[in-house]
This record gives C-alpha cells, structure tokens and sequence, in this order.
C-alpha cells in the first residue's frame, strides 16, 4: 500500500524556528539551574557562589575558583582526602544533582514556557 504525500505550504521556515525555540529554552534552564544550584554550593566566604557564570554557549555553569573543584566532588589534595565540615548547613559536594533532585520539575516548566 502506497502512501503520497502532498505539502501545500512552504515549511522553510520551520527548521529556524526550530532552533530559536532550542536555544531560548536552553538559555531559560541554565540561568534557572544556575540560580538554583547557588543555594546548595559551600559558602564560607561567599567567594564560590560569587565567582560562576554560564558558559557563553549557555550549556554549562563555571565556578571560576581554584578550590571549586575540589569542593564539588568533595575531594581535597593528591590523595583525595574527603572534605570534612561544610560550613553552611545544607550544602555539600555534587550541588548539581541535589538542585536537580530538588527542582527538577520547576526547571522543565521554565524551559517549557521559554520555548512556547
């Protein structure tokens, strides 16, 4: 059984659309994402929240702190000796999945409404 199908409208357009939609909605989950994982990072000095910025291709999140690394996995030193003490209740190694874990569900609502 055949099958024909006949487009009547131009659909050049669409492809751009597209893409605009991706990055608007991709631009829209990382600043909320952003903004929500700041919550969770170690704060002594306040140093670590205030040095991260989204990459300009708006796909990742840079801590731009020597020791951010290390606070991220909960690492320290060649030997990898295991953080200790946060000093912020709440807060701790691998902030990302704990926002994630957390809010999740807001950041698909906030990507969703950006690319409507």
């Amino acid at each position: 059984m055949a099958v024909r199908v006949k487009v009547t409208k131009d659909l050049s357009g669409v492809k751009p659309r597209v893409e605009q939609m991706t990055k608007l909605g991709q631009y829209a989950l990382i600043n909320q994402a952003h903004a929500d994982m700041n919550n969770y990072v170690p704060m002594l000095t306040g140093d670590l929240r205030n040095q991260s910025t989204v990459s300009n291709d708006a796909k990742s999140i840079v801590w731009n702190v020597r020791y951010a690394r290390a606070q991220f996995y909960g690492r320290v030193g060649k030997g990898g000796y295991p953080v200790r003490r946060y000093t912020t209740p709440g807060t701790g190694p691998r902030w990302d999945e704990k926002a994630k874990a957390i809010h999740i569900r807001s950041w698909e609502r906030v990507t969703e409404r950006a690319m409507k």
